[in-house]
Formats: C-alpha cells, sequence, structure tokens
C-alpha cells in the first residue's frame, strides 16, 4: 500500500471524525467580545457588539443585584440567562406554531447574536444600575463557550436626548417624524405612539387627552414587555387591516407619542378630525399647545 494512500485514508478519516463531531466546527474558547456603550439615557441603554472571529453569542442586560457578582458565578449566570432566553424562544415557537406557522427560525438564528450588532436594551428604569453582558455560544449543544463579558451602566435620571415629533395624516396613512434639535431625523431614540377615535375614549369613560395618554404611557413603563417600540419615521396604513384603526370620515381623532425613555419629556398630543381620502394635515412640535388640556371631544 502506497504512502499517498495510507495518508489519503487518514486524512478522510479525519475528515470524517471532524463531520461528525458537531464540537469540531465551534471551538470558541478563544473569541473575544468586544462591547462599545452609545448612548445611555433614562429608559435605554444603545451598546455594540461585535468579536474578534466569527462567533454566535448572548447579549442581554439586568438590573444589578446587590451582594452577588457574576464575574465571579461566571458558569452558573450564563447557563441562567441561556435558560432565559430559551424559556423566551420556546414562548415564541409555540405561539406560531399554534397559528400553523412551518418555517420557524431556529433558537440560534431568533436569539443569539452574530458578527456586528447594534443593540438597543429599552424599558430600563431611570437612575437604576444595569449589567450588559455577553458570552459566546455554542449553537450545537446550547451550552456557553469561553468568559463573560460584562460592564455595569447606570441609566440617568432624565432623558439626555432633544428629540420631537412631527405627524403627518395624508389620507388613510399617518406618518410620524421623531426630529432632532436641527430639524434632521433621529433615528437612533425609541419612541411608543398610538391614534384613538375620540369617541371611543369617551365611551371608555377618558377624563381627557391628556390624562388617558399618560395613563396609557405610564402602564407601557410599568411593563415594557407590552410596548411596541419605534424607531425613525413610522407610516401606518389606518384601513383597519394593517391597523387596528379605520378612519371614520367625520370622526375627531387624538394621536399620542412619546419617547419610551423612562419620563414624560418628549410627549406630544396632535388632534385632527379626518373627513375622507383628501384628508391631510401636518403638524409640527408648536402645534400641541393646549391639546394637552382639551376637555372637547
Amino acid at each position: 500500500m502506497s504512502s499517498k494512500y495510507i495518508i489519503g485514508l487518514l486524512l478522510l478519516g479525519i475528515i470524517g471524525m471532524c463531520a461528525c463531531n458537531p464540537e469540531a466546527k465551534w471551538k470558541t474558547d478563544d473569541v473575544q467580545i468586544y462591547m462599545t456603550l452609545e448612548t445611555v439615557s433614562a429608559g435605554f441603554i444603545e451598546c455594540t457588539f461585535s468579536t474578534n472571529k466569527e462567533a454566535y453569542y448572548l447579549i442581554a442586560v439586568e438590573e444589578a443585584k446587590e451582594d452577588y457578582n457574576p464575574l465571579e458565578h461566571q458558569k452558573q449566570f450564563m447557563m441562567l440567562a441561556l435558560d432565559s432566553a430559551n424559556k423566551e424562544y420556546i414562548n415564541w415557537r409555540n405561539s406560531l406554531l399554534k397559528k400553523s406557522e412551518f418555517n420557524i427560525a431556529p433558537f440560534a438564528s431568533h436569539a443569539l447574536q452574530y458578527g456586528f450588532t447594534d443593540k438597543f436594551f429599552t424599558g430600563l428604569y431611570p437612575d437604576t444600575e444595569y449589567w450588559v453582558y455577553a458570552f459566546v455560544v455554542n449553537p450545537n449543544t446550547l451550552t456557553p463557550s469561553g468568559r463573560l463579558y460584562m460592564m455595569n451602566v447606570k441609566t440617568t435620571r432624565e432623558s439626555v436626548v432633544d428629540v420631537h415629533f412631527a405627524y403627518r395624516v395624508k389620507g388613510n396613512w399617518d406618518y410620524i417624524y421623531p426630529m432632532d434639535s436641527t430639524g434632521n431625523i433621529y433615528s437612533q431614540f425609541p419612541y411608543i405612539a398610538t391614534t384613538r377615535d375620540s369617541l371611543e375614549l369617551v365611551a371608555e369613560g377618558a377624563v381627557d387627552p391628556q390624562f388617558y395618554f399618560m395613563t396609557w404611557m405610564f402602564g407601557l413603563f410599568l411593563y415594557p414587555e407590552n410596548a411596541s417600540v419605534y424607531y425613525g419615521v413610522k407610516a401606518m396604513n389606518n384601513d383597519g387591516i394593517d391597523s387596528h384603526l379605520s378612519f371614520q370620515n367625520g370622526h375627531t381623532y387624538y394621536t399620542g407619542i412619546g419617547g419610551f425613555d423612562g419620563s414624560f419629556k418628549q410627549t406630544t398630543i396632535y388632534k385632527f378630525k379626518w373627513h375622507g381620502e383628501d384628508t391631510e394635515y401636518y403638524f409640527v412640535d408648536t402645534d400641541k399647545a393646549n391639546i394637552a388640556q382639551d376637555t372637547i371631544w
């Protein structure tokens, strides 16, 4: 038997062993994760993540606990974080299966990051200490690999972002534009918004627009998992199909918009009357004057 033939058999054996062993592809102990803090405000933290080589990794935020240091209990902490992520994934997958969805993303695609990531952690409390952390995960065994990367971040007492909201209504469509102090679109800021028919608010016993929207926003601050958070320009077709709302001729509407940033600092309420497909309005921040105290529905 020739030496070339023997070498060829050995190479095939090695390749076969690697192909059958999922661990062979994910020896990730030497992967480094780089974390850069971009923005810290009262209700959100923006952080970017990257790695020195291709790898899947988990990122998360958690309110800091006294008398506990995750870096001294890394394995336990990472396993708990993975369990929480897996629980969320199972609930998400279960909800899709109940809707007869077939093409459902695997855990790694849904819950883990890969490559460069710009992440906003929203729904945070002002003036509060948080742990922002990341660690590499073997997507085949769903186990941590390597060390825990973590930094302590404290949110501010008040929002540090200077932003206001312009608002357009054109036919069935409405548009929200978060604007910075120079009049440019501010895409790196989380906000929440909703439009309500004044007749529905009266039927629900709402005292006035300000009380209703402040209560609605406060509820989302308390239970951020229920919030639909937007960034940049938001466009919605209010035809009762793409939106829960269907504009009705002659009805008066209120749109409440607010920064999802731990306070009511950027809250704006606009009022308009819809009169058909030719309806068109454009509101800027100064147009919200006296709307908050409006009691005439």
